[in-house]
C-alpha cells in the first residue's frame, strides 16, 4: 500500500504540473497573438508606362512607347499586350511629359500606327505653363466663392483634378458612364437683355448724330427695353460703333474616336476582363493644341535633340497615385562653368584613348570640344549633383572620311571635394556604331515611382535606335532596362 500510494502521489503531481504548464503556455500564446502587430497587406500598384514624346520638324509630333513598369518588373511597352495594339499606345491614353522631373505638358493618344514595324502614336499636345496653373487656381477660388454665396454646387473640374493618368476618356469603349454624362448636358437659359440697374453702362450716340431714335417700350418693372428691329436700325446707322466678332470654332479631339482601328481590334482589346488597364484621363475632351504651341524652355537646359533636330521629352502615364518632384540641381554660373570644364577634360581624355586604341583619325593637340551639352541632376535628394555630358568632336583632314566625328557621353558624380568622379563613359565614332552605340541623353525621370531619378538615353547604332534606363549609384551606372525602338 505504501508503494502504491507513493506511485499515485507522484502520478498526481506530474499531472498537476503538466496542467499548469499547459495553461501557462496557452495564456502566453494568447497574449502574444493579441499584442502582435498585424502585417498590412501591400497595396498593388497599377501599370506605369514610360514613353518619349518627339516634336518633329514641320509641327508634327509623335509618342514612342519605351517601357512598362508593372508588378515590380519592366516590360517592353512596344510589344506588351499587343492585341493588336500594345497597351501603352491605346487611344485616349494620356501621358504627362516632364522636364527635369517637372510637368511640361500632356499628350493624348489619338491614333496608334506602325512605321516600318515600330509602334508609334499620333495625338494632341497641351503645354503645361505656369500661367495655366495660376489661372486654374484663380478659377477654382472664384468658383468656391460663388458657391458659398449662392449655395449651389458648381463643377470646377473633373473628378481626378485633371491629372494625367491611365484612365479611359469619356466616349471610349471601356468608359461605362461617358455616354450618359454626355447626354445629360443642358442648355443654360437665355439671359434677359434688360436690366433694372440704374447705374449700368449705357452706350450713347456720337455728337451730331441725327439718326432716328430707337423705339422703346416700358415693361412691367418700369425698365425700358429696345426692340430687335429698332436695335438693328441703330446698328446699321452707326458706322463708327465698335463691332465684336465671334471667334471661329476650334477643332477638338473627339474622345473615343477609334476610326483608325477596326471594330474587331477594339473589341479584342476590351474583351479580356483580366488584362491590365492603363487608366485614361476623364478630361480627354479638351481642345487640341496647335502644333507650334510648345512649352517654355528652361534656361540653360534645352531638351534632347534627335538626329533630325526634334525636341524630345520623357513622358509617364501612371494608373496609381503619384506626385513627382524637381530633379534639377541648381548651380551658380561660376560653379557651372567650373564643372563643365572638368567634365569636358574627362570627355577629351576618353576620346583620345578611344582614338589611340581603335587607330582612328589623329586628334590635333589643341583640339577642343565645342559641340556639347551638360546637365546637372539631383537624383537622390543628396548634395552631390550628377552631371551628364554628351559631346561631338568633328575631325577633318586629307585622309579623314567626310563627315567623320567622335561622340562621347560621360556621367560623373561630384564628390565632397567638388571634383567630378567618372561613373560611366562611352565613346564611339561614325565608323564604329555597329560595336559601340552613341548615347544621347533625353532627361531624368522617376521610372518606377520610388522617388529616385533615373537617366533615360536614346541609343543610336548602325541598325536603329533603342532606349535605355540607367540607375545612378555612388560608384557606378547600372542599366535597368533596354528596349523600345524608333526610326
Amino acid at each position: 500500500m505504501v508503494f502504491i500510494s507513493h506511485y499515485l502521489y507522484r502520478k498526481t503531481v506530474r499531472c498537476a504540473i503538466a496542467a499548469v504548464v499547459t495553461i501557462f503556455l496557452l495564456v502566453t500564446s494568447g497574449l502574444a497573438q493579441g499584442t502582435a502587430p498585424r502585417t498590412a497587406k501591400k497595396t498593388k500598384r497599377g501599370p506605369r508606362a514610360i514613353a518619349v514624346i518627339e516634336f518633329l520638324p514641320g509641327g508634327r509630333m509623335r509618342l514612342v512607347p519605351i517601357a512598362l513598369w508593372m508588378d515590380g518588373k519592366y516590360y517592353d511597352a512596344s510589344l506588351y499586350a499587343a492585341n493588336p495594339v500594345p497597351m501603352a499606345v491605346e487611344p485616349q491614353t494620356v501621358y504627362e511629359a516632364v522636364s527635369f522631373g517637372e510637368p511640361t505638358g500632356t499628350f493624348t493618344i489619338e491614333s496608334p500606327t506602325q512605321v516600318n514595324g515600330n509602334w508609334v502614336a499620333d495625338g494632341s499636345w497641351i503645354p503645361h505653363l505656369a500661367m495655366d496653373e495660376k489661372a486654374a487656381a484663380q478659377s477654382a477660388k472664384d468658383a468656391a466663392a460663388k458657391k458659398s454665396n449662392t449655395g449651389k454646387a458648381i463643377t470646377t473640374g473633373d473628378a481626378d483634378g485633371g491629372r494625367p493618368v491611365l484612365k479611359r476618356a469619356p466616349g471610349s469603349a471601356a468608359d461605362s458612364g461617358s455616354n450618359t454624362q454626355s447626354t445629360q448636358t443642358s442648355t443654360p437659359p437665355a439671359q434677359s437683355t434688360t436690366s433694372t440697374d440704374p447705374n449700368r453702362p449705357v452706350m450713347k450716340r456720337p455728337p451730331g448724330d441725327t439718326g432716328p431714335t430707337p423705339a422703346q417700350s416700358d415693361d412691367s418693372s418700369g425698365a425700358t427695353s429696345t426692340t430687335a428691329k429698332s436695335q438693328a436700325q441703330v446698328d446699321d446707322h452707326d458706322l463708327n460703333r465698335p463691332v465684336m466678332k465671334r471667334s471661329s470654332p476650334q477643332p477638338t479631339s473627339a474622345s473615343g474616336d477609334s476610326t483608325n482601328m477596326t471594330p474587331a481590334a477594339a473589341a479584342s482589346n476590351d474583351s479580356d476582363p483580366n488584362r491590365p488597364i492603363l487608366s485614361r484621363n476623364k478630361t480627354a475632351q479638351q481642345r487640341k493644341a496647335e502644333s507650334h504651341d510648345f512649352p517654355e524652355e528652361k534656361i540653360g537646359a534645352p531638351p534632347a535633340m534627335t538626329a533630325k533636330g526634334a525636341r524630345s521629352y520623357p513622358a509617364v502615364s501612371d494608373a496609381g497615385e503619384y506626385r513627382g518632384r524637381s530633379m534639377l540641381y541648381s548651380m551658380s554660373p561660376g560653379e557651372r562653368q567650373t564643372q563643365e570644364e572638368k567634365v569636358l577634360k574627362l570627355a577629351m581624355d576618353e576620346i583620345r584613348a578611344f582614338a589611340a586604341k581603335r587607330k582612328g583619325p589623329a586628334i590635333p593637340a589643341k583640339a577642343a570640344i565645342t559641340d556639347y551639352e551638360v546637365r546637372a541632376f539631383d537624383l537622390d535628394y543628396s548634395s552631390s549633383p550628377t552631371i551628364v555630358l554628351t559631346a561631338k568632336l568633328p575631325v577633318t583632314g586629307a585622309t579623314v572620311p567626310a563627315g567623320f566625328s567622335y561622340f562621347a557621353t560621360v556621367v560623373a558624380r561630384v564628390d565632397i571635394n567638388d571634383q567630378p568622379q567618372k561613373l560611366f563613359a562611352s565613346v564611339t565614332d561614325t565608323r564604329h556604331l555597329d560595336a559601340f552605340p552613341r548615347y544621347e541623353l533625353i532627361d531624368a525621370l522617376d521610372a518606377d515611382a520610388n522617388g529616385r531619378g533615373d537617366l533615360l538615353f536614346r541609343q543610336y547604332s548602325d541598325v536603329g535606335i533603342t532606349y535605355g534606363l540607367y540607375r545612378v549609384s555612388a560608384y557606378q551606372l547600372e542599366k535597368i532596362f533596354e528596349g523600345g525602338s524608333s526610326l
